[in-house]
């Protein structure tokens, strides 16, 4: 079975192909995805089908499932509705998702379209975690509530982190720290997620490339009563324009931090307010998971500057954390930096998104078999991974 796994961001397409479960090609296009035509899609599509024959399954990753989606889904025209009206929750990363998979849909019509949503490794948090202390109404027919974002990285990472450790998944309490131009936190403890950052939007939390992260709520309130600005100049601002590059005037960390070496006040103080508030919501998250085995660094961010690794650890030495700063330097991936005498293992990972993606789709895949199988009377397929029963 071939699997075309597509990952549509705002200003970014990246796509590849797996076949029987291994991810053999891919690539990476910088595009606005709403703005491709069938035209610069056609050729795209040839290519990937040329690698795997043909094209059986489409996997897309959806930034925000919101109440409506607590795992993986096939799409039909009800789940595309559903997907389409959380637009409003995710601006910048649901329409990319949404024109992709209406073209596709078209473009591919004998292909099997599967939705795997970024907010489902979090569905299972515990309510004191996703609970805003905000009136019933909000919560209960608005559907106001701490959702989470990043759930196909974090999900990777905690798996990998097991596999690095040559640890159960199960008795590992890890904290999943996804930074790139967006960036979040998660607490994972018996394989789920547990806490994190992102909330009801992926706006609240860490500081990020332009987004500002976690601020008090009445300060859009005020900007709207008291400048001639609206609530949507407002949050475009904290979304779009704040953040490293609301601090820095850049959103490329590697930029911040050569210009706080040369003592730069804006550079430093914006690696400052990040680091600052990276640490203290790892503290959190570390709470959250009842302790610490692990802590993962991915993202662009996350895997690539070990200044911005060290400037969090240096934060985190109260909690027993040490990291070697010959290995943190040499910045690879996969592997473990912590020293001996740490108290939780330190690991750089780089995430794959598609290999989540793929995982999910197999499984949803094999749970329509079985009840196929089971409504035919037959007996039902093996699950994937060596004929182990599938992952919730």
């Amino acid at each position: 079975m071939s699997m075309l796994l597509v990952n549509a961001g705002s200003s970014s397409l990246k796509i590849s192909i797996a076949v029987d479960g291994e991810v053999i090609y891919g690539r990476s296009l910088a595009t606005s995805v709403s703005a491709m035509t069938d035209a610069e899609w056609e050729p795209l599509l040839a290519e990937f089908t040329a690698v795997a024959d043909d094209i059986d399954v489409v996997v897309h990753r959806v930034a925000h499932g919101g109440r409506l989606f607590g795992e993986a889904a096939i799409v039909d025209d009800r789940v595309m509705a559903g997907i389409e009206e959380l637009t409003d929750l995710a601006p910048l990363h649901q329409p990319p998702s949404v024109a992709t998979l209406e073209r596709l849909r078209r473009m591919l019509p004998e292909a099997t379209q599967i939705a795997c949503f970024d907010t489902a490794f979090h569905a299972r948090m515990p309510a004191e975690a996703y609970t805003y202390a905000i009136p019933e109404e909000w919560r209960n027919v608005y559907g106001v509530r701490r959702y989470g974002f990043h759930g196909l990285a974090h999900e990777y990472n905690v798996r990998e982190a097991a596999t690095i450790l040559d640890r159960d998944l199960l008795e590992l309490r890890v904290v999943s720290a996804h930074l790139g131009s967006g960036a979040s936190l998660a607490a994972v403890r018996d394989g789920h997620s547990v806490d994190t950052t992102m909330g009801f939007t992926p706006l609240e939390g860490l500081v990020m490339s332009t987004r500002s992260g976690t601020i008090d709520p009445a300060v859009s309130a005020w900007l709207v009563a008291n400048t001639d600005l609206s609530v949507r100049e407002v949050i475009t601002k904290l979304e779009r324009e704040s953040g490293l590059l609301g601090l820095a005037g850049d959103t490329r960390m590697e930029n911040i931090v050569e210009r706080a070496a040369s003592a730069e006040p804006e550079a430093q103080l914006a690696l400052g307010v990040w680091s600052h508030r990276a640490a203290g919501m790892i503290g959190q998250m570390v709470i959250s998971a009842g302790g610490l085995d692990a802590l993962v660094f991915s993202g662009g961010i996350g895997e690539h500057s070990p200044v911005a690794r060290a400037m969090i650890l240096e934060r985190l030495r109260p909690l027993g954390l040490r990291f070697d700063e010959r290995l943190n330097q040499r910045n690879e991936m996969d592997r473990e930096i912590q020293t001996e005498d740490s108290s939780a293992a330190i690991i750089v990972v780089a995430t794959r998104e598609d290999i989540t993606m793929v995982r999910q789709a197999e499984a949803l895949l094999w749970l329509r078999e079985q009840h196929e199988a089971e409504a035919e009377g037959q007996q039902p397929p093996l699950a994937p991974g060596e004929g182990q029963p599938a992952a919730p």
